[in-house]
């Protein structure tokens, strides 16, 4: 295992009217997206202003905005499909010409058009967050059409001096080659300094031991297989906890199927009720069951969240988690998704609470060193370094 390390701390700039606004969009709601989230908090102690835009999803969480940092929800109609992203670009684009910010930062490719113009146009500069290979996403697979619009619009608005940044370092080679940018990686890691835990009074789930998916209920996730490991018979419960285009289905799953104490649901969780949750389960998951490529070179948020909770998981033999547990072993890796093959390996958990023991130990020494503050340490030094060089 590797050494423990950190990084140093200064004291946080005093934020006014005249730091530095960062301007950022993404098509998500915000509460949802933890990434973006420590990206504010980065800005926030480098001495920097944030309005961030994103996507009213009818989720009834409030988000509160500071004097330092400002959320815009966008209420649009539809809310998918190529006459979302036309409508939400046209109204991005609105916004962000009416800002007066000194950067932009464009998350995933169905913002870049809006914000790419708007840079242009204001000629400040455009940052772009490649989150994943979005051509290859598993909601792409057998649209070779829609494919190509999209890899051309990446193209016709990934031009002039931009600075990029993507999740891993197996994304940030694939996308040099594509595009032709170098790509500074920032993994997903959380934050040592979070926010307290919260309580689970209000929250149904198992009093004992549990595993746990957390995450997007998502096509592609491994679900499907997840509900029929269920069925065949796991050590423990399964709580899935999160929201998605699948939930409906896979309740409907649970109810024809009779699945009720085996299979539970959460629902969106705040995400310090989500750290709670996590701290109390007994294995986490990161499964994936499609061929896309962009699942096969990603590296989950989950991943990194699991360990600071100092939970175990089962995920995938994929090129960047292999990497990791290299380092730190705190989990282990399915060859594919099948329902008998995750029945197995649970089992095999179970009846070996020493290899648990294992991987939690090595959860504790990881979590010390895969942390946000370490990976975000050049970036807060190049933002407080730009924050300095703007005029007052």
């Amino acid at each position: 295992m590797k050494p423990i390390s950190s990084a140093p701390t200064t004291p946080a700039p005093i934020i006014t009217d005249a730091s530095p606004l960062l301007f950022m969009a993404t098509t998500n709601d915000q509460w949802q997206d933890q990434r973006m989230m420590r990206w504010c908090q980065t800005l926030e102690r480098a001495g920097w202003r944030v309005r961030w835009i994103g996507v009213d999803r009818h989720r009834e969480v409030p988000l509160h905005s500071t004097p330092h940092r400002t959320y815009q929800r966008l209420r649009l109609s539809p809310l998918r499909g190529p006459l979302f992203y036309l409508i939400y670009n046209l109204r991005l684009l609105v916004e962000a010409l009416r800002c007066s910010s000194a950067v932009y930062l464009s998350v995933d490719a169905d913002t870049l058009p809006a914000l790419r113009l708007a840079s242009w146009m204001r000629r400040r500069p455009l940052w772009w967050d490649a989150h994943e290979w979005f051509t290859e996403v598993p909601e792409l697979s057998g649209r070779p059409a829609v494919r190509r619009v999209w890899a051309g619009l990446i193209r016709l608005f990934l031009r002039g001096h931009v600075q990029c940044y993507t999740v891993g370092p197996a994304l940030a080679e694939q996308f040099q080659k594509d595009y032709g940018y170098p790509f500074r990686v920032l993994r997903n890691m959380p934050s040592r300094n979070t926010d307290p835990t919260d309580t689970l009074d209000t929250l149904d789930f198992p009093q004992g031991p549990f595993i746990l998916y957390q995450g997007a209920l998502n096509l592609g996730r491994g679900l499907e297989a997840l509900l029929e490991a269920a069925e065949r018979g796991l050590p423990c419960p399964l709580v899935l906890a999160g929201s998605g285009d699948l939930e409906r289905s896979l309740r409907a799953t649970v109810q024809n199927r009779s699945l009720h104490g085996k299979v539970w649901f959460t629902g969106p969780l705040p995400s310090s009720q989500l750290r709670s949750l996590t701290q109390k389960a007994w294995l986490g998951l990161n499964l994936l069951d499609h061929p896309s490529l962009s699942y096969r070179y990603s590296l989950a948020n989950k991943f990194f969240d699991y360990t600071m909770a100092g939970l175990p998981q089962l995920g995938m033999d994929f090129p960047e988690y292999q990497a990791l547990l290299r380092d730190y072993p705190v989990g282990w890796g399915l060859k594919d998704c099948e329902p008998e093959g995750i029945v197995r390996f649970c089992y095999e958990l179970w009846n070996q609470p020493e290899r648990m023991q294992a991987a939690r130990h090595a959860c504790l020494l990881a979590a010390q060193v895969w942390t946000w503050e370490n990976e975000s340490q050049q970036l807060m030094e190049e933002l407080r370094t730009f924050a300095q060089k703007q005029p007052r």
